[in-house]
C-alpha cells in the first residue's frame, strides 16, 4: 500500500473532476438540447467529488490507525503483505481504480470539448445564429455519441467500484459482528454482484481484482466458507419463485417426532434446457448463509464424477480422490449442500455419489425420470418442462431487452414465439438473444426459425439421430438462428468468436480457462529461449565429433519438423505472426459469445462454461462436416498441447494446478479423435472408390503432444494412459533420433517411472539398465545425465532388494557427479542421500548418517528447508537414527514430526508420503516405547490408505508390517501374527515381486521370524528361516549381512530344537517305562 500514490490519485481526479464539472456547467448553458444529458453528467460528477472526498477521510484514518498498530506491535513484525491483511488488497485496487477513473474523465472532457467546438457566437448574437450553432453541437455530439456513452458507462462503473471499494474497506475495519456489519456485508454482496456482469468487459481495467479483494473480504463476515456452483446464475433467470420456496421449506423442515433423521435429498427432472442447473444455483445463491458450504460435483461421466469430487477433497485436505472426499463429507458437522448435476447417464450409480450417513443436502439434476425415486424430503422431486406462459414471455422479452411496458403486439409476438419453441428456457433466452442483436425481430423470428428447423430437421434425420435428440429439435434451431446471425455479422470480432466456439466444443464444456488460450501463445516462445539456452550450455562442453554429430542431427530434424503453420484459430496465428498477443481482440470475442448466451462467464476462476446442448450442438450442426470436425478437433488438440510445459519448465505449484484442470480437456479432445477418426474409415469403407488415407500422421509435433499429454495423465495418476502415450512418442522419437539421442533418454526415463506407478518394478528397472548402457556409449561415462540415469539405475535396484548393486551404482553416481556438478549440486545431493540408504540396508550406520546429514544440510540451503527432496533427506536421516537407537532416537522423532507435519501441508494429510511419514514415526514411538500412542497413529494412518489405496497396495501392506511389530512389543504375539501371515501372502502376488520374493515380503517375514523366536515356535522359525534365506539368495542378497546373521541365528535354534526333541525323547521314555512297571 503507497499512501502518497492513494494521496497523489484522489488529488489528481479530484481537480480533474472539479474542472470538468464547472465546465459542464458553462456548456449547458450553450447547449439548450442536450440539457438533460449533461445535467446528468453534472450529477454524476458531483457523486463522483463526493466519491473521492470520501476516499481521502478514509484513507486518513486508516493510516492513523495503521501507525498506532505499528507502534503497538514489535519492531521487528516486519511490513504487511496482501497475504496478511486483505485490506492491503482492497487499497491497491482502490489506488488502480482511481487512476483508470482520472484517465476516462480526461477522455471524456476531450469528447465534451470536440462536441462544444470553438467559441463563433456571443452573448449579443442573433437568436438565429445561436440556434445554428446549438444545431452544430447536436450534430457533433450525434457523430462522438457512441464514444461519449462508452466512456459514461466506464465512469459510471468506475463510481461504483470505488464505492464497493469502500463499503469492503469499512466492513473489514469493523471488529465485531454487529447488526452494521451485517447491514453492511448486504449492501456489499449486492454491490459485487451487480458488478460480476461486467467483468468480462475488455474495457473495463481492473474491475475483476477489485470485485475478488471485495469478495475475499465479503467471505470474512459470512457464515458461508466455500461456495462453488456449477454455473453463475444468469442475470436473466425468470420464475419458478413458488418452486424455489417449496424447495426451502423441505430442506428446513425437520423431522417429525419418532421419524428418523436421513440425508437431505431431491431430485430435479426434465428436459435439456429447462433451466434444471439454474435452478439449482438460484436456490444455493439465495439459501448461501444457510450452509456452511456449497459444493458441485460433475455427474455426466465416471470420470467427471472423480475429478469433481477431487476437487472437494482437496478443500477438505483430505487425498484428492473420490472415496476421500465422501469419507470428509460425511464426517462434516457443519451444514453443507451438494449438487450432482447432470446425472443423465444410466450407466452410473446415482448412490456411489452420496455420502454416508445422514448428514448434508443433496440436489441431483437428471433428465432421467428414474431418479426421482432417490428424494428423501417434501416432495421429493420437480419434473421441469415449459416455463408458465407469462414467465416463458417475460424471459424472451426480458433477454430481447425490450423496454417496459410492454405494449399487447409485443406481448402476442412474444407469445407467439415461445409457444413455438415448446417455453424451454434456453430456447428462449437465445431466441431473445438474437432478436436484441439484430438478427431478426420479434414479428419476423418465425419465419427465420421455420426456414433452420427444416433443415436442421434434414440434417438430423440423415445423421441416423434418435427420437431422443429429435426432440431436442426447437432448442438447436434456436441455435441456428443465432449463429447465422453471428456469422452475417462479418467483423473480426463475430469472426474471432466462432472460431473460439467451434474449438471450446472440442475441449470439455466446464471450467474452459482463458489462460489455456494466453498459454498456448506465450509457452511457444518460452521453450524456444529454453532450448537455445541449452544449446548454449552443452556446446561449450563437447568435442569437434560431438559437435558434428549434433549438427547431423539438427540437419535431420530440420527436414523433419513440420513447416506449416499450426492448426490454430487466427486469433492465436497472428499472434505468432505479429509477435505479440492482442488481449483485447481476446476478450471482445469471448464477450461475443457470452452476449449471445452462448458461453457463461465464470468471474472467481476466469474461466467459461458451455450448456451441453449448445456444446453438442455445435459440433453437430448441420454445416459441421466431418472433415471441419477434423480440423477444429486438431486445433483444440494443438492448443492444449501449446498451453503445456516440459520440465524443467513449468515446475511450479500454479503449474502443477494449471495441468489438473487439463485433464477433462484432454480426455475430451481425445474422445472425439478417436470418434471422427472412427467416422472418416466408415465413409471410407462406404465409398464405391476407396480414398487415400488421410488420417493424422504421427510427426513431431504430435509426439511432442502427446509427450505433454502424459504428464498431465502421470500427474493426475492415469499411469495406464500415460504409459500408452509415452510409448508412441519413444518409438516415434527412436526410430527418427535413435536410441541416443537426448530426447530418447528423456521419454525412456519417463516411461521407466511410468513403469514403477503401475506396480512394474521389474520392467521400469530393466529399461533404466538399457537407457544407462546407452548413455554410456553415446554421451559418456563422465556425462552429467550418464551420472543421473545411473542413481535412478540405483534406486531401483535398492527398491528390488538387489542392494549390492545398488551401492556400487550408487557409490560411482555420487563420486561422478561431485566430480562434474560439484558437491553442493542438487542432483549430487540426492545421489548422497540415496547412497546412504544403501549403507543403511548394510548396517554401516556411521557412514549412512555421515551422508544423510550432507544431504540435509546441502538441500536445505539449495531447495530449502520445506522443499519435498530436503523432507525425502530428513526422512532417511530419521529412519537411519532409528537404526542406530539410543539418544539417537529423540533426534528421528523431531525429524519425523517436522516432515509429517511439512507433507501434511504441501501435499495433504492423507497422501501417500504424508501416511508414510507418520508410519515411521511410529516405529520411532515403538522404540521409544510409546506403545499405545504408536498403535493409535498406525491404526488412524492404516483406514485411510486402505480406504483410499486398497488393501493390497505396498503403502498399506508396509504400514500393517510396522503394526504388527507395535503388537509384537506388546506381547499380542497371536494377533501378531495373524497380521503377519496375511501380508506375507499378499506380498507373494503384487507385480513388481521376483519369484515371490518381494524385499517388503522377505523383511515380514523376518519379523515374523522374531515373532516366532520369542513365542519359542522354533520348528516355525526355523521353517521361516530356510524361506527367507532362499528369497535373499534369488533376490541377490547372499553377500548381505542379514544373510550371515540369519544362517548364525538358525544354527542356534537348530541346537536348542534338537535339544528340545531329545528332551522330549527322554521324558517319553522314562514314562513308557513307569507305566510298563504299573502294568
Amino acid at each position: 500500500m503507497d499512501p502518497f500514490s492513494i494521496l497523489a490519485g484522489t488529488a489528481g481526479l479530484l481537480d480533474v473532476s472539479i474542472r470538468f464539472a464547472n465546465y459542464l456547467r458553462d456548456f449547458q448553458e450553450a447547449a439548450a438540447k442536450v440539457d438533460a444529458e449533461i445535467l446528468d453528467l453534472i450529477h454524476e460528477f458531483e457523486a463522483l467529488i463526493a466519491v473521492n472526498e470520501s476516499i481521502n477521510v478514509v484513507f486518513e484514518a486508516e493510516l492513523e490507525r495503521a501507525k498506532r498498530k505499528r507502534a503497538e506491535s514489535r519492531p521487528s513484525s516486519g511490513p504487511l503483505t496482501a497475504n496478511s491483511d486483505p485490506v492491503i488488497n482492497l487499497w491497491r485496487d482502490v489506488g488502480r481504480n482511481l487512476k483508470d477513473c482520472q484517465a476516462v474523465v480526461e477522455k471524456l472532457e476531450q469528447v465534451v470539448d470536440e462536441i462544444v467546438g470553438e467559441e463563433t457566437v456571443g452573448k449579443e448574437s442573433s437568436k438565429v445564429a445561436k440556434k445554428i450553432d446549438a444545431y452544430k453541437k447536436q450534430r457533433r455530439k450525434e457523430l462522438k455519441d457512441r464514444e461519449f456513452r462508452r466512456l459514461r458507462d466506464q465512469l459510471t462503473t468506475f463510481q461504483r467500484a470505488l464505492h464497493m471499494l469502500m463499503t469492503a474497506i469499512t466492513t473489514h475495519s469493523i471488529d465485531e459482528l454487529s447488526g452494521n456489519v451485517r447491514a453492511l456485508d448486504s449492501s456489499l454482496h449486492a454491490q459485487i454482484e451487480s458488478l460480476k456482469p461486467l467483468i468480462q468487459s475488455p474495457d473495463i481495467y481492473n474491475l475483476r481484482s477489485s470485485v475478488q479483494s471485495a469478495v475475499a473480504v465479503a467471505s470474512w463476515t459470512s457464515p458461508n466458507k466455500h461456495f462453488d456452483i456449477p454455473q453463475t446464475v444468469s442475470s436473466m433467470f425468470t420464475g419458478r419463485k413458488a418452486t424455489l420456496a417449496e424447495l426451502k421449506v423441505a430442506f428446513n423442515t425437520p423431522p417429525s417426532p419418532g421419524q428418523r433423521q436421513t440425508q437431505k435429498r431431491f431430485v430435479i427432472y426434465g428436459l435439456g434446457g429447462s433451466g434444471k442447473t439454474q435452478f439449482c444455483c438460484k436456490f444455493a445463491q439465495e439459501n448461501r448463509k444457510s450452509f456452511w458450504s456449497v459444493f458441485w460435483i460433475d455427474g455426466s461421466s465416471e470420470a467427471r464424477v472423480k475429478q469433481t469430487f477431487s476437487k472437494i477433497a482437496n478443500i477438505g485436505g483430505v487425498e484428492p480422490n473420490e472415496t476421500a472426499a465422501r469419507n470428509w463429507l460425511s464426517n462434516l458437522e457443519q451444514s453443507w449442500l451438494l449438487i450432482i448435476d447432470n446425472a443423465d447417464d444410466p450407466r452410473i450409480c446415482i448412490e456411489r455419489c452420496f455420502p454416508e450417513g445422514e448428514r448434508g443436502h443433496i440436489l441431483v439434476t437428471t433428465r432421467n425420470p428414474a431418479l426421482k425415486l432417490h428424494g428423501t424430503v417434501g416432495a421429493r422431486s420437480f419434473h421441469f418442462e415449459e416455463l408458465e406462459d407469462d414467465d416463458a414471455n417475460h424471459l424472451l422479452l426480458k433477454a430481447a431487452n425490450k423496454p417496459r411496458p410492454w405494449d399487447v403486439p409485443t406481448k402476442e409476438s412474444a407469445s407467439v414465439i415461445t409457444k413455438t419453441l415448446g417455453a424451454l428456457p434456453l430456447a428462449l433466452i437465445h431466441a431473445g438473444k438474437a432478436i436484441m442483436n439484430g438478427f431478426c425481430t420479434l414479428s419476423n423470428y418465425i419465419a427465420s426459425y421455420d426456414m433452420n428447423w427444416q433443415r436442421v430437421r434434414r440434417a438430423r434425420r440423415s445423421s441416423g439421430s434418435c427420437d431422443e435428440e429429435n426432440i431436442y429439435l426447437n432448442v438447436y434451431t434456436s441455435y441456428e438462428v443465432i449463429f447465422l446471425g453471428l456469422e452475417a455479422k462479418d467483423t473480426e470480432a463475430a469472426r474471432d468468436a466462432i472460431e473460439l466456439l467451434k474449438i471450446f466444443s472440442f475441449l470439455h464444456r466446464e471450467n474452459i480457462r482463458v489462460d489455456i488460450l494466453t498459454k498456448a501463445v506465450s509457452n511457444p516462445e518460452v521453450e524456444r529461449k529454453e532450448e537455445e539456452n541449452q544449446k548454449q550450455v552443452s556446446s561449450e562442453s563437447k568435442s569437434w565429433a560431438e559437435t558434428f554429430e549434433d549438427i547431423k542431427m539438427a540437419i535431420f530434424a530440420f527436414l523433419l519438423k513440420d513447416r506449416s503453420p499450426p492448426v490454430l484459430p487466427k486469433l492465436l496465428r497472428d499472434t505468432e505472426e505479429f509477435g505479440s498477443f492482442d488481449d483485447y481482440r481476446l476478450r471482445i470475442a469471448l464477450n461475443e459469445l457470452t452476449q449471445m448466451s452462448l458461453t457463461t462467464y465464470n468471474y472467481a476462476t476466469d474461466s467459461y462454461y458451455m450448456h451441453p446442448l449448445v456444446h453438442t450442438w455445435v459440433r453437430e450442426r448441420p454445416k459441421m462436416s466431418t472433415p471441419e470436425q477434423a480440423v477444429w478437433c486438431q486445433a483444440a488438440a494443438t492448443t492444449l498441447g501449446q498451453s503445456i510445459l516440459l520440465p524443467p519448465l513449468g515446475n511450479s505449484e500454479a503449474d502443477e494446478t494449471f495441468r489438473r484442470d487439463l485433464l477433462p480437456h484432454l480426455e475430451h479432445v481425445q474422445k472425439c479423435q478417436q470418434f471422427i477418426s472412427e467416422q472418416i474409415a466408415n465413409n471410407q469403407r462406404n465409398h464405391w472408390r476407396p480414398w487415400r488415407s488421410i488420417g493424422p500422421k504421427f510427426d513431431r509435433g504430435q509426439a511432442l503432444r502427446f509427450a505433454k499429454f502424459s504428464l498431465v495423465y502421470a500427474q493426475c495418476g492415469h499411469w495406464d494412459v500415460a504409459e500408452r502415450l509415452q510409448l508412441q512418442v519413444k518409438d516415434f522419437v527412436c526410430k527418427m533420433l535413435g536410441a541416443e539421442h537426448p530426447r530418447a533418454v528423456d521419454i525412456m526415463l519417463a516411461l521407466s517411472g511410468t513403469y514403477w506407478q503401475l506396480g512394474r518394478g521389474n520392467e521400469a528397472a530393466d529399461l533404466q539398465a538399457h537407457v544407462l548402457q546407452i548413455c554410456n556409449n553415446s554421451l559418456g561415462k563422465d556425462n552429467p545425465k550418464t551420472f543421473k540415469v545411473m542413481d535412478t539405475l540405483g534406486v531401483s535396484r535398492w527398491q528390488q532388494g538387489r542392494f549390492t548393486e545398488a551401492l556400487d551404482l550408487h557409490e560411482r553416481a555420487a563420486k561422478g557427479m561431485r566430480a562434474v556438478l560439484g558437491a553442493d549440486h542438487e542432483e549430487t545431493l540426492k545421489a548422497s542421500t540415496h547412497l546412504g540408504r544403501v549403507h543403511d540396508k548394510f548396517f554401516q550406520f556411521e557412514q549412512a548418517k555421515a551422508l544423510h546429514l550432507v544431504a540435509v544440510d546441502g538441500l536445505k540451503k539449495t531447495l530449502g528447508p520445506t522443499h519435498l527432496e530436503t523432507l525425502s533427506a530428513m526422512d532417511n536421516l530419521a529412519m537411519t537414527y532409528l537404526s542406530i537407537g539410543g539418544d539417537c532416537l529423540i533426534s528421528a522423532q523431531e525429524l519425523l514430526v517436522e516432515v509429517a507435519e511439512q507433507r501434511k501441508q504441501k501435499l495433504g494429510k492423507e497422501h501417500p508420503y504424508t501416511l508414510w511419514a507418520t508410519c515411521n514415526l511410529a516405529r520411532v514411538e515403538t522404540a521409544l516405547g510409546y506403545l499405545e500412542q504408536a498403535e493409535d497413529r498406525m491404526n488412524v494412518g492404516l483406514q485411510i490408505a486402505q480406504r483410499n489405496l486398497g488393501e493390497d497396495h505396498i503403502g498399506t501392506l508396509y504400514g500393517r508390517v510396522y503394526l504388527a511389530q507395535v503388537l509384537v512389543a506388546q506381547e499380542r504375539y497371536e494377533k501378531a501374527e495373524e497380521m503377519f501371515l496375511d501380508v506375507i501372502e499378499r506380498h507373494k502376488h503384487m507385480a513388481s515381486a521376483s519369484n515371490s520374493y518381494h524385499p517388503d515380503r522377505i523383511s515380514a517375514m523376518s519379523y515374523l521370524f522374531e515373532c516366532y523366536r520369542r513365542q519359542g515356535k522354533f520348528e516355525d522359525a526355523l521353517c521361516l528361516c530356510d524361506e527367507i534365506l532362499t528369497g535373499l539368495r534369488i533376490i541377490g542378497g547372499h553377500a548381505h549381512p542379514l544373510t550371515r546373521q540369519l544362517e548364525d541365528t538358525r544354527k542356534e535354534l537348530l541346537e536348542v530344537s534338537t535339544s528340545r526333541r531329545d528332551s522330549a525323547h527322554a521324558s517319553i521314555t522314562t514314562l513308557t517305562s513307569t507305566e510298563s512297571l504299573l502294568h
